[in-house]
């Protein structure tokens, strides 16, 4: 069969990121010996108008649409990219009668919803290098597919439960990444690199923690399934060869963790002697001095800490297995091992008050990391603990959870944290506040890029020069939210706070 895959993340800030997931099931279309074509949405100047003139030429018998995010989970300045999706089944619906399969992170989280405001006809939420395959032999067939797990239609949804559905990963035996690797061939991946400064590779998927909010167990199942050590490395040898030596990035919610995948990577890559830079997100669980030293060694040169808060009640209400010290100690391990380190928090989730966001920005002026990236409000989305907590409570309903873009802020501290956050940007100068200010500029980040600057570009902000420009966003610093944005939701109960909760003086924070 003629299969066109396409890829419709438009997104280019901070950076454009190759579309891995799409890569894999190209592969495994191509591994069953279909006829595979690729259209990339992120770059050129007319994506929709080229996008339909690949399909009249192509002629494709089933069309697969991956929708990489359901928005950029930044409040108040949200982009929702609903309208974009539209977008692009309208355009493929101009040219052609393909059946039209949805899969993608984004579409996972909200399978039903996207099915019935988009009109596809089948979806495959979660893992979907088997169940496409499996789609794709039944079509061939002419044969019903409704039967194959994993898969929903339009015919089949039920709206009683906006719960993702479990992920398919619990109910097969097959390992994600069984003799295959991504069809990077097929995209222009040596522009993603040149672009966003980066390659990308992922070495397990899952995640055995239990963040709140978190839609990582949701997509890819609650435990780790981890690919070997050689194995990994082969491709990351391989990318280098093939694409000249460039920076890459592990894309696992979580390199290192179990204790022992790393380590083993990192051993792998040291005793191959390859020389590349790379760069991961990271927990600060069992992160100790040897496991940081280990990954300086074998390359890492910038880590993202998802430590989320630095106030041991916070980080227990947000479902985090670790207290502020853990997070100091991991700071302080990676800094002496000479990489970079970016702290991602973020302020607002249930039970915060105007001490724990005092406390946790005392903690990050001591640890003094090379950038600080602070989310306002916390993104619900379905089947999250948090979210099922906050309807239980009364404080959300089922069905506000869906397509719009919903958040929370404690009610302690909506009217506080706007000014409060965006003093301590200008007195830091290396904080990133994604929902109060643009992080960059599409010309800035295409200069810096064209200069040759790669990896990670909060990197940058260790530099004076850089903490001089970053401040001046935050000079004048907005002490509320701004003018609303009607494409999304907010929710701040209306409750009875205590006075000393609402305004806590700490006139020397």
């Amino acid at each position: 069969m003629r299969v066109l895959l396409v890829s419709a993340n438009r997104e280019q800030i901070p950076d454009p990121i190759f579309p891995l997931g799409l890569a894999y099931i190209a592969a495994a279309v191509r591994q069953a010996g279909h006829r595979v074509e690729v259209a990339d949405l992120c770059f050129g100047r007319h994506p929709l108008r080229d996008l339909r003139e690949q399909v009249a030429v192509f002629r494709p018998d089933v069309i697969g649409l991956s929708l990489r995010n359901v928005d950029n989970a930044a409040y108040p300045l949200t982009v929702d990219y609903l309208h974009l999706h539209r977008e692009v089944i309208d355009s493929l619906r101009q040219v052609s009668h393909a059946p039209i399969v949805l899969g993608g992170s984004g579409f996972s989280i909200l399978p039903e919803a996207y099915m019935d405001v988009l009109g596809a006809d089948w979806g495959i939420p979660g893992e979907g290098e088997q169940v496409f395959v499996e789609l794709l032999d039944a079509l061939g067939r002419a044969q019903d597919p409704s039967g194959i797990s994993g898969l929903v239609s339009r015919a089949h949804t039920s709206h009683a439960d906006s719960t993702p559905p479990a992920p398919v990963v619990a109910r097969r035996n097959r390992h994600w990444a069984q003799d295959l690797r991504p069809a990077r061939d097929l995209f222009d991946y040596a522009r993603y690199v040149r672009r966003g400064g980066t390659g990308n590779m992922q070495t397990k998927r899952g995640c055995v923690f239990r963040c709140s909010y978190c839609t990582y167990p949701l997509l890819e199942g609650n435990r780790f399934r981890c690919r070997e050590a050689g194995d990994v490395v082969d491709e990351l040898e391989a990318l280098q060869r093939d694409y000249g030596t460039h920076p890459v990035f592990f894309v696992d919610s979580i390199l290192n963790f179990p204790y022992g995948h790393v380590e083993a990577l990192c051993t792998e890559i040291l005793r191959r002697n390859l020389d590349v830079s790379w760069s991961c997100y990271a927990t600060p669980v069992k992160l100790d001095q040897q496991q940081a030293t280990l990954m300086a060694r074998a390359g890492c040169q910038s880590i993202e800490l998802g430590s989320d808060a630095a106030d041991d009640r916070q980080l227990r209400r947000l479902g985090k297995s670790f207290d502020a010290e853990t997070v100091e100690r991991a700071n302080r391990y990676c800094m002496n091992a000479g990489m970079n380190v970016c702290q991602t928090v973020l302020f607002g989730a249930p039970g915060e008050t105007e001490s724990s966001v005092r406390a946790t920005c005392r903690v990050l002026q001591r640890m003094q990391p090379t950038a600080v990236v602070a989310m306002t409000g916390v993104r619900l989305y379905p089947g999250t603990p948090l979210t099922r907590l906050l309807i239980e409570q009364g404080h959300v309903r089922e069905q506000d959870i869906g397509l719009l873009p919903a958040f929370y802020i404690d009610p302690a501290v909506a009217d506080f944290l706007p000014g409060y956050l965006q003093q301590q940007a200008v007195a830091a100068g290396n904080w990133v506040l994604p929902g109060l200010a643009p992080p960059l500029l599409p010309s800035s980040q295409r200069i810096l890029r064209g200069l040759g600057i790669s990896g990670p570009l909060w990197r940058l902000l260790r530099k004076r020069w850089m903490h001089c420009f970053n401040r001046g966003k935050f000079r004048r610093p907005h002490t509320s939210w701004g003018v609303p944005n009607h494409n999304h939701s907010v929710f701040r109960p209306q409750v009875q706070v205590p006075r000393t909760r609402q305004r806590e003086k700490h006139p020397h924070s």
